[in-house]
């Protein structure tokens, strides 16, 4: 487990277990808890009184699971995705509890790791002007959260072309293709409800009457942003689907082409099977046994079976 006390100097401070925690948190306005289990949750929920309860709930539709507000404290959690080193999604849950004037977080990974330092120093420089308090942390823990959303949807878009631009100059094409983008359609649909989550705790927090005007006002330019965004996931899944469409049509062609040619070669193949068949069967009566030139007779008939029906697919554009 790693803990971080963040001071309202911006000065951070890393600790490895609850014991290194001071008894004074003056001067503190954010403790996050990254990589933690169920005992240093109860030990650090005795230690500053707060109630971690939702920790365990959530992965619960309910939106009490991922809500809460109460008389002492605020608390709330959602899932945050990210791309994890095979290019897959993957998402974790992120848990804010805002009491009296501390944050804290609990995360299973360190999602800031995630996020670009420029985007981070954009959101820095956006209240350099105010005290750093709660209020302003929470603030840019919005304002971050919102870009990283946008900055996800980019990438699905510009992989989606770049598998569009791929497939254009290919003439074969396999399952491989139809697996890629099931992946993205996966990774677009983890984000669309992470997305929704996320939405649905900042409408929680407009409501909320602990928060003040300004981050309320701050949280609707947000809502907006977002509901762009959401728009932006909604046009990557009908891309997708035509993507799909595309891929499937493709190799629904090139089945047909194969089974074109089985049929040419089967139909070509079975008139000098019948031919053969007929002159190997042991009837004691057969004219052409006599003949002197039958071997050369029956030789030609199999050569005019095979080469006919292919000058016909020939003539009809077959081959």
């Amino acid at each position: 487990m790693i803990i971080e006390l963040l001071r309202n100097d911006k000065e951070i401070i890393k600790l490895d277990n609850i014991d290194e925690i001071p008894g004074d948190l003056s001067g503190i306005s954010s403790v996050q808890v990254i990589g933690y289990n169920k005992v240093e949750v109860e030990g650090l929920e005795k230690l500053f009184g707060i109630d971690a309860s939702m920790l365990n709930h959530g992965d619960d539709i309910e939106i009490s699971s991922h809500f809460l507000e109460k008389d002492d404290q605020l608390a709330f959690n959602f899932t945050f995705p990210y791309l994890s080193s095979e290019s897959g999604m993957e998402e974790v849950i992120i848990c804010f509890i805002l009491k009296e004037n501390i944050m804290f977080s609990f995360m299973a990974i360190n999602f800031e790791q995630f996020i670009p330092e420029s985007q981070r120093q954009k959101q820095f420089d956006g209240i350099s002007t105010l005290p750093f308090t709660i209020d302003t942390f929470l603030l840019i823990m919005i304002g971050i959260i919102s870009d990283y959303f946008a900055d996800l949807t980019e990438v699905i878009a510009k992989n989606i072309k770049a598998i569009y631009s791929k497939l254009q100059k290919q003439e074969s094409f396999s399952e491989i293709a139809l697996d890629q983008i099931t992946k993205l359609k996966f990774n677009n649909l983890i984000i669309k409800e992470s997305l929704n989550k996320y939405r649905r705790i900042l409408l929680m927090l407009r409501k909320s009457k602990k928060l003040n005007e300004e981050i309320k006002e701050a949280i609707f330019i947000d809502l907006n942003d977002l509901t762009v965004i959401n728009e932006y996931v909604q046009n990557n899944f009908e891309r997708l689907d035509d993507l799909k469409e595309y891929v499937s049509n493709k190799v629904d062609l090139e089945q047909n082409r194969i089974f074109k040619t089985l049929t040419i070669v089967t139909v070509c193949i079975s008139l000098p099977t019948l031919v053969a068949g007929i002159y190997g069967m042991n009837f004691k009566f057969m004219p052409e046994l006599e003949w002197k030139y039958g071997y050369i007779y029956v030789i030609m008939l199999l050569l005019i079976s095979f080469l006919g029906p292919i000058i016909w697919f020939k003539r009809k554009k077959w081959l």
